[in-house]
């Protein structure tokens, strides 16, 4: 087997729901949000994350989640249900957000991104979470820029 080649399945990029917008089509993800909607019809849940803390309207981002639907428990789907989902970004990368106490937007007709695999998060530690995501992210952004 060549050098960098794997027969495995390629990896994911462990990232905030407000940089999907950002990422390429085809990026595989993983990500952390609590489901505030879920369109049964459509097989889409909106997820949202209160991160960055300054962002002017709390990040949120609508998830197909048709392909997953079928070996999930219906209380994994409920609202209020913080989930880690991995997936494929798409093309269509349309974000929505709300501001703080106001209504939700309606999705993009097609979710801008493809879950593969959803869990519930169980009592997760957001705090910790977004600690442990951006000191990642911060040693990725270090290793790069060594050219490791």
């Amino acid at each position: 087997m060549a050098d960098g080649v794997s027969n495995g399945p390629m990896a994911s990029k462990w990232v905030f729901i407000h940089q999907v917008p950002s990422l390429a089509s085809g990026t595989k993800v993983r990500l952390l949000g609590c489901i505030v909607d879920y369109d049964i019809a459509k097989g889409q849940i909106l997820l949202e994350h209160a991160y960055p803390k300054d962002a002017p309207t709390v990040p949120s981002l609508w998830v197909d989640v048709s392909l997953v639907v079928e070996n999930t428990k219906s209380t994994t789907l409920s609202h209020g249900t913080w989930l880690n989902v991995v997936g494929y970004v798409r093309g269509n990368r349309r974000q929505t957000g709300r501001k703080s106490g106001s209504h939700l937007q309606k999705g993009p007709q097609a979710a801008p991104l493809q879950a593969v695999l959803i869990w519930d998060a169980g009592a997760v530690r957001v705090g910790e979470y977004e600690y442990t995501l951006e000191e990642e992210r911060r040693a990725r952004q270090d290793s790069e820029l060594k050219g490791n």
